[in-house]
């Protein structure tokens, strides 16, 4: 356990414990039992101010509701905000390793889980020509949400139209492969979206979206069968099991000069920097 000093906002210092340095990062609070919960604490590193919270703990310690599991039923529980500073990070591997002769694209997307609730099934495709059985997904566009992007996509791929989208995952996750269809590694930012089919209302797809891939209706209990990309299998275990904390490693996400580093390398600048 390493301990950060941190500053109250009425002038005095404190020590907090940190499991992972780099979490300061996602930090929202200090828990403590003796701080006085009017005052604020600075994050040294994003100079943010903490809340001071208390939960009955013996030693103060930060706060990450997005990376501490009790952390994150509490803040669930109790409507508090959650901030991401860890993306869960895929690497291609086989015919989508990465080229290093060939351009870069960065893009934000989405994967789309939508249920029949009538049939418990789910909205599938079989990608023609590649090994690819996945969710629905796709490239976010413009000032899109990922919310219109998956209707979006849904519409163009398998020609649904009546669907409804109840939630957005808290969690993004990054995938960076080379897209062979369109000839560039992708460095790609995901989020995953839950909905529902209404009616089976439908348009027909283009012949072009035909020869890419095969619609298909899945059952909840053939999913983990069918599904064969991990960035899915990583949606498919928040369907099955439920969102938590992500407590795994990654690549940050700070937007400072430790963005998309791995987390175990921030760890080890935090801590030279930061830690008692």
């Amino acid at each position: 356990m390493k301990r950060i000093k941190i500053k109250l906002t009425n002038g005095s210092n404190v020590n907090v414990n940190i499991e992972k340095p780099e979490l300061i990062y996602g930090a929202t609070a200090i828990v403590s039992n003796d701080i006085d919960t009017s005052l604020r604490g600075i994050n040294p590193v994003t100079k943010e101010e903490m809340k001071i919270i208390n939960l009955n703990e013996k030693e103060n310690r930060f706060f990450i509701p997005s990376h501490i599991q009790k952390d994150y039923e509490y803040a669930i529980k109790h409507n508090l905000s959650l901030k991401q500073v860890i993306a869960p990070y895929f690497q291609g591997v086989g015919e989508e390793k990465l080229r290093e002769d060939k351009p870069l694209q960065r893009r934000k997307s989405i994967i789309a889980i939508i249920k029949n609730n009538q049939t418990d099934e789910y909205l599938c495709e079989k990608a023609e020509g590649r090994d690819c059985q996945s969710f629905v997904q796709g490239g976010i566009e413009g000032e899109e949400t990922p919310e219109e992007a998956a209707l979006r996509e849904i519409k163009e791929e398998t020609g649904y139209l009546d669907v409804k989208i109840d939630k957005v995952s808290n969690f993004k996750i990054i995938n960076h492969f080379y897209a062979g269809y369109k000839g560039v590694n992708r460095f790609s930012y995901l989020n995953i979206v839950f909905g529902r089919l209404n009616t089976d209302k439908r348009n027909e797809i283009t012949e072009e979206e035909k020869h890419k891939q095969k619609v298909l209706w899945i059952k909840k209990n053939e999913l983990n069968d069918f599904i064969n990309l991990k960035i899915n299998k990583f949606a498919l275990d928040i369907l099955l099991n439920g969102e938590k904390a992500y407590t795994g490693d990654g690549l940050m996400i700070t937007g400072d000069e430790n963005n998309e580093k791995p987390n175990t390398v921030v760890r080890q600048i935090i801590e030279e920097k930061y830690c008692l």
